[in-house]
């Protein structure tokens, strides 16, 4: 019998919980757990139930012996590129058990329950404490992912030593910068161009990666145009009327967010200028933050004045009978791949200080 079995046979036999098959009669009670979440209600359909690829929703689901739900890990299912072949991965996220039963090894038995569903699946920016459970259940954490933050308006000491050091990168990799991209010329709009041209460019690119989520116009479409809260920006890089690479940005309380690339997996150049682009168009943001593992971005972002910050979102991979580690797997990941992306984009919708005059993305050329 698998441990997967053993954990089973012992939840039915001992009265504790059980895993069962999902249900849309489950969902009131799943978001009942999530009551502190006042939005996840208006996300629900969005996230797991318009899947781009049209990929079911299998999450895992935890009922006590009267069927209320008292568990649950949510998942996201995406295609996405590995090594040249198409693969499914799911997203895992939303997990919550609740209180009563916790300490009793059910949150490893949801987790156990969730190694089912997929041969890989992908966690990103979890807490301390699941990391450590992550770990200890054979996921593998890729270290590669960096957070970058260059702030544009100071605000007491600590604002004006970041700015020092920011500086002191633009002087140190000045001679390392690459120049703008030659013949490009830029636009940023509120919506993709159109879905030709679009997945003309990932089927262009693609190809150039070792392992990346499908990034075509359905995935984008519904990443971030079909979000119910969230108002994205698309920095757009053409080479006379072809689409050259994409830029996703959101603009919200004083923040310029670098969320997601497609383009070409090696233009510095490219990307230098794309990102270049971005903050000029937003001169009022007080900081621009992105997240990446492309270290072509790093490189652009340390460049332009960024600082690499010392906490690294926390990206775990459970891929059984991989090699070695999942810092060598070469995923590509943009802050944009979190679901605590679009989460915080839920909550800004609430919370926006608006700018008088400014929109989330004007269409003007930069």
């Amino acid at each position: 019998m698998t441990q997967d079995a053993n954990v089973s046979a012992v939840s039915a036999e001992s009265g504790l919980p059980r895993c069962v098959p999902w249900q849309p009669k489950y969902r009131a009670g799943v978001l009942r757990l999530f009551r502190d979440v006042p939005y996840k209600a208006e996300l629900w359909q969005w996230q797991f139930e318009s899947n781009p690829f049209g990929l079911p929703f299998t999450p895992v689901v935890l009922v006590d012996d009267e069927d209320r739900v008292v568990g649950f890990n949510g998942v996201m299912a995406v295609r996405a590129k590995a090594r040249g072949k198409d693969i499914q991965v799911l997203w895992s996220c939303d997990f919550y058990l609740a209180e009563q039963w916790r300490g009793q090894g059910l949150g490893s038995a949801i987790k156990h329950e969730l190694h089912r569903k997929a041969p890989v699946i992908m966690a990103f920016g979890i807490s301390n404490r699941a990391s450590k459970v992550l770990r200890h259940l054979g996921w593998v954490p890729d270290d590669s992912v960096r957070s970058f933050r260059m702030l544009r308006r100071r605000r007491g000491l600590r604002s004006w030593l970041l700015t020092c050091l920011q500086w002191l990168n633009r002087l140190r990799l000045a001679s390392s910068a690459a120049p703008d991209a030659d013949g490009v010329r830029v636009h940023v709009r509120s919506s993709l161009p159109e879905k030709g041209r679009v997945d003309s460019l990932w089927t262009r690119c693609a190809p150039d990666y070792e392992r990346i989520v499908q990034r075509n116009f359905v995935y984008l479409d519904w990443r971030y145009q079909r979000h119910p809260l969230g108002r994205y920006g698309f920095v757009c890089a053409w080479k006379g009327d072809e689409l050259a690479a994409i830029l996703v940005t959101r603009f919200s309380r004083g923040t310029l967010r670098i969320v997601d690339y497609c383009g070409p997996a090696r233009n510095r150049p490219l990307k230098h200028t794309l990102v270049r682009a971005a903050a000029r168009h937003w001169p009022h943001a007080s900081q621009v933050v992105s997240v990446t593992s492309d270290p072509e971005l790093a490189k652009t972002f340390l460049t332009e004045g960024f600082v690499q910050l010392r906490g690294r979102p926390r990206f775990y991979v459970y891929e059984p009978g991989a090699e070695n580690s999942a810092g060598s797997s070469a995923w590509f990941i943009m802050a944009g791949d979190s679901d605590g992306e679009f989460l915080q984009a839920a909550g800004d919708f609430y919370t926006t200080e608006t700018v008088p005059g400014v929109s989330a993305a004007e269409g003007v050329s930069c």
